[in-house]
């Protein structure tokens, strides 16, 4: 299956890496890309192997203790999309009600 994001990841993404480069430097910026597309590879492979985001039909995995990743499988259409770069310590509440 193929791989895409949304908009509103690509840019999270992007703030996400250029943050951790402002503030911890190179090194943490170049871990956090390595453990996400390790994450992508086990993704694209089996897709099922995350879990459920709650009762929905998103799924997420933890990229790091700070930072999951909600994705959607279009089965139909045959790919994969990365919906939202979530921060664990905020409402989940929240990301439900824009994921609706």
């Amino acid at each position: 299956m193929k791989i895409r994001f949304s908009k509103l990841a690509q840019v999270e993404y992007n703030e996400i890496v250029i943050h951790l480069f402002d503030a911890f430097g190179i090194e943490k910026a170049e871990k956090f890309e390595l453990q996400f597309k390790n994450n992508l590879k086990q993704l694209k492979q089996f897709p099922y192997s995350f879990s459920s985001f709650f009762e929905t039909d998103k799924r997420k995995f933890m990229v790091n203790p700070y930072i999951t990743v909600v994705y959607f499988i279009n089965e139909e259409l045959e790919y994969i999309e990365i919906l939202t770069f979530w921060f664990n310590r905020s409402d989940p509440q929240t990301l439900l009600k824009y994921l609706e």
